[in-house]
């Protein structure tokens, strides 16, 4: 293969003949095409001759040793436009260009270009004057670079392959034109002119005219101005379209929201006059300026475990117009919906996004059922109503607001995401879930986390560019994405239903085995939970039956019943039902144990190796130890009778640390001075510690939890060294409430089975044991436990202790959640059977449409006539095809 390769450096065979291989001129063979697919030498004349039709060709020259390029142009090769090839201009010599630059996709060209003048073949209009030369251009297939002073044009072949390539292989403009410099001259000797700017601009025109020919804005009556918000944005053919693919007024739409801060935008000399966008409005972004005058305030989240809109500052905005983009989605589809884009000037701000759910509802107004998932749906949703009462009249989306509020809001259902949900409190996790929330089906709600996908490959070179440009581009790759889904959704969905199928047949299964064997115990009454179930989907009233039941043990439980003791002691009562004895002192005794508790664990956090110890700090710890000391020798005094004296007064010295002194707590007393004590104080601290232990436990779930989406976060959105030091910097402020919230829960845990023992300590038990789930559960009642059926959560995750009445709560909560299961994947099918009829629906609705739009220009110019004919019925063919292939 190598010879074969090297030895066409050569003349090859040619050598031995030294004739034209077409006129056989003898000694004239120096020239062949590195283009055509012949590798025969011939004469010059002969080459102009056969490249005619291809003036784009590179030409390679024998100069007696070696081949060299050279350009047609050189060969005396001119293109005459607008007449067949060898045909010449009566009138060449009035309107012609020898320098003229094209852009190939095999490199840069300079050609000898002559523009026709004469009637006869169209070079002139009927007044008697010229056809101007960007027309001569583009209809000979050459998109022209500007209006005036024309000197350099593309191929339209170049811009599709461009095209093409910049939405599949993420190539930006600048890059795809070094490769044209490179395919021209490799070696760097005679580099052709800079042409980048112009190739630029023609990119960019090319972009936006192929959107109008594509969505049919070029057959429309109508001027581009003219045209309503979002008429260039393909849709979803599987959402729901009155009058267009479903005349049901009770079809669910789900929508997803979110942003994204890799998609910023650099602070240039651009500006929005200088660069505005062509297309503003007309697709899937907001008309700027409409969006620029709404103005509206943010919430800060209550949401502890959660809050996008604090990581996101997280990003800055210095020295960027815009520090990320807000985009809304079908949530099942992972479409771009119309007018669904805008850019963030700081962080991620309700009013974006609530500017953007009405720009998108324009095109839904009808809706009665609406799904929005968000990550931060449990606050962006709390006051949604109020915010959008707000909007003043003079903002363009007031009516939208005011038809929203009245007729689709009250029937909106919100939803977290099914990834970002772990990261919520567990009144989000239950409250926000798609797996409890009926008619979903099994929507996980991350459309957008996918369509970001599609642009984030271009986030680089789109932060450099001005704001009209970024904006243009960022419609350009909307519209490729959408088109891309289009053609696949037949796929899609098609293997979603194989899968619902399989998986809903297997969840019913299960439910159904549950069910039986929860009746076969008689653990709860079935008919009850039924009706709990059902009442809580229809009215959303009460308590919700997915949250768990959380441990009556807290420490305002431990105060309460310190205080029933205290108040039945003066009422001469001798005991409390409870189990604790009472004493008079008893609110003050659980008081001060639980300053006791504060105190231990500000005592260790000064002790920590990575605090830095002060003389100033030590004196501080020690003092609040010693009122604590004096407190409970006056509270409790055979408590601290039975202290050793050692450990009774402690000095400050060099010898002095903050992990060594004593909190006075029946705990750290031995066993047989234990027995010296009023066994009150012992089942007050133990009170007090499975409180603590419930209460350390639950915040080192929300921690972990929270530490697994900042990490997520940071290696999706976070670059640079600047946001990822402050990315880092958050990171480790959660570890460090995690190793806090551990060390805390050990403290107790160790205080607690000292008090009660091993034997009598739940804790122990409940550690043991995971979480029962219906398969293990219904495996058991059988006699049968495979490994598969056996899987089991790590104990953190599972709240109060183990027992009867914990037991009965984990079936009742396992067997809602198997409920769910099951009728999500019910649902699912129902869904995906609809959603394939729209589909077939909405290919008729666009096969018609483009039908009528083949007629609906009357021009005088007969040409432009069948092109826009042609046109039409192509499109119309293409989505009859498409209906079939579906």
């Amino acid at each position: 293969y190598g010879d074969r390769l090297i030895r066409l450096e050569g003349r090859g065979g040619a050598c031995h003949v030294g004739q034209c291989h077409q006129c056989l001129t003898e000694d004239a063979a120096l020239y062949r095409c590195e283009e055509c697919f012949c590798t025969c030498l011939y004469c010059a004349t002969c080459t102009v001759k056969a490249h005619a039709h291809m003036p784009l060709h590179w030409i390679k020259r024998w100069n007696g040793s070696s081949f060299e390029r050279i350009e047609l142009r050189d060969l005396g090769l001119r293109v005459q436009l607008l007449h067949a090839a060898g045909e010449e201009c009566q009138n060449r010599h009035e309107d012609q260009e020898r320098n003229f630059v094209i852009l190939h996709t095999n490199g840069i060209h300079h050609v000898h270009v002559d523009f026709c003048t004469c009637e006869e073949r169209g070079g002139r209009k009927r007044d008697g004057s010229k056809l101007d030369r960007p027309t001569q251009l583009l209809d000979m297939r050459l998109f022209p670079a500007t209006a005036h002073a024309l000197h350099t044009a593309a191929t339209f072949t170049a811009l599709d392959d461009f095209h093409m390539k910049t939405n599949i292989g993420n190539i930006c403009a600048t890059k795809y034109y070094q490769s044209l410099v490179h395919a021209t001259d490799g070696a760097g000797i005679g580099a052709p002119p800079d042409r980048r700017t112009q190739w630029q601009v023609m990119v960019r025109a090319w972009r936006c005219l192929m959107m109008l020919k594509r969505r049919g804005a070029l057959h429309d009556v109508r001027s581009v101005d003219e045209l309503p918000d979002g008429e260039l944005a393909a849709r979803c053919p599987a959402c729901p379209h009155l009058g267009i693919n479903t005349d049901d007024r009770s079809a669910r739409l789900f929508l997803s929201c979110d942003a994204c801060f890799r998609l910023s935008n650099r602070a240039n000399k651009s500006t929005d006059e200088s660069d505005p966008s062509v297309l503003a409005g007309l697709a899937y972004g907001v008309r700027e300026k409409d969006y620029q005058d709404f103005a509206n305030g943010s919430q800060p989240s209550t949401c502890s475990n959660f809050d996008a809109v604090g990581l996101a500052n997280q990003k800055g905005g210095k020295h960027l117009r815009s520090t990320g983009i807000t985009g809304v989605f079908c949530q099942r589809h992972e479409f771009w919906q119309p007018n669904s884009h805008a850019r963030l000037h700081k962080g991620e701000k309700y009013f974006t996004t609530d500017y953007l759910v009405i720009s998108v509802m324009r095109h839904f107004l009808w809706l009665q059922v609406l799904v929005i998932a968000y990550d931060i749906a449990c606050q962006w949703s709390k006051n949604l109503r109020a915010r959008l009462c707000r909007i003043l009249s003079r903002f363009a989306i007031a009516a939208r607001a005011g038809t929203f509020v009245g007729q689709v809001l009250p029937n909106t259902v919100f939803v977290v995401p099914k990834f970002h949900l772990a990261a919520h409190k567990q009144s989000c996790q239950s409250s926000f879930n798609l797996t409890f929330t009926p008619g979903v089906g099994l929507t996980d709600g991350e459309a957008s986390e996918r369509a970001w996908s599609g642009v984030n490959p271009v986030a680089a070179s789109m932060k450099e560019m001005g704001p009209g440009s970024a904006r243009d581009t960022m419609e350009d790759r909307c519209a490729f994405w959408n088109w891309r889904k289009h053609c696949g959704i037949g796929k899609l969905l098609t293997g979603r239903m194989t899968q619902a199928i399989a998986d809903g047949k297997e969840q019913c299964d299960v439910f159904t085995e549950f069910s039986q064997s929860v009746r076969d115990v008689g653990a709860t009454d079935l008919a009850k939970w039924t009706q709990q179930i059902e009442n809580w989907e229809k009215t959303h009233e009460g308590a919700n039956p997915y949250e768990p039941i959380e441990s009556t043990t807290t420490v305002a439980s431990v105060r309460l019943k310190a205080a029933l003791a205290d108040n039945a002691a003066l009422n001469g009562s001798t005991s409390l039902d409870g189990g604790v004895a009472l004493y008079a002192e008893a609110t003050a005794v659980a008081n001060l144990f639980i300053n006791g508790l504060k105190l231990e664990a500000e005592r260790c956090i000064q002790g920590a190796p990575l605090i830095q110890e002060t003389v100033q700090c030590d004196n501080d710890l020690w003092w609040q130890n010693a009122r604590y000391r004096a407190e409970v020798q006056s509270t409790a005094p055979d408590l601290f009778g039975a202290i050793p004296p050692s450990d009774q007064a402690i000095e400050v010295g060099e010898d002095w640390r903050p992990e060594d002194e004593s909190q006075y707590f029946p705990s750290d007393l031995p066993p047989d001075a234990r027995r010296t004590i009023r066994p009150f104080l012992v089942e007050v601290e133990v009170d007090i510690r499975l409180a603590a232990m419930t209460k350390d436990l639950e915040a080192l779930k929300g921690h972990l939890r929270l530490r697994s989406c900042l990490n997520r976060f940071k290696k999706d959105n976070i670059t640079g060294q600047h946001a990822n030091t402050r990315a880092r910097a958050a990171q480790n402020t959660v570890q460090a409430l995690i190793d806090d919230a551990g060390d805390r829960y050990s403290r107790s845990r160790e205080a607690y089975m000292a008090l009660v023992g091993l034997n009598e300590c739940g804790v122990l038990e409940a550690e043991a044991n995971s979480l029962i789930t219906a398969k293990e559960f219904t495996a058991s009642q059988k006699g049968i436990a495979s490994g598969e059926t056996r899987h089991k959560l790590p104990w953190i995750w599972r709240t109060g202790v183990s027992g009867k009445d914990s037991l009965t709560d984990d079936l009742r909560l396992e067997w809602f959640k198997a409920r769910a299961r099951a009728r999500r994947h019910y649902e699912e099918v129902v869904l995906l059977s609809e959603e394939m009829n729209r589909i077939l629906a909405f290919c008729d609705w666009e096969a018609s449409r483009w039908l009528q739009r083949a007629t609906a220009r009357g021009d005088d110019d007969a040409d432009l006539r069948e092109g826009l004919r042609a046109a039409a019925l192509k499109m119309a063919a293409t989505y009859q095809a498409q209906k079939a292939a579906f």
